[in-house]
């Protein structure tokens, strides 16, 4: 578990979510928010779904390349398994499903 206030954790987690929403409208990508749970949906039907875990102050990725936990290191949500930024990861889920590319530098 992170040593995070949760209101830090909160807070870093609402931004992360509103500037992946507002990335996947700036590139015409389908996106919908239901409190922590944004879905981006691309013309196939297919979903990349990002949600906040409050309870152990973890923010999951899950598409069809798989599940992902990430932590909030301070500086950036890293990857729990590789330390793998959560930009590049969005990036890569997105390429795997020839989706758009997004303007993710707001979460570098």
């Amino acid at each position: 578990m992170n040593d995070l206030p949760q209101s830090d954790y909160l807070r870093l987690g609402e931004t992360t979510l509103a500037a992946l929403e507002a990335a996947a409208d700036a590139a015409d990508l389908d996106s919908k928010r239901e409190g922590g749970v944004l879905t981006l949906e691309l013309d196939s039907g297919v979903q990349i779904i990002v949600n906040l875990q409050p309870a152990i102050q973890e923010l999951w990725l899950a598409s069809r390349m798989g599940a992902y936990h990430f932590r909030h290191d301070g500086a950036r949500w890293l990857d729990t398994r590789a330390a793998r930024p959560l930009d590049a990861v969005v990036r890569e889920a997105l390429e795997g499903l020839d989706g758009p590319q997004l303007d993710l530098s707001a979460l570098a």
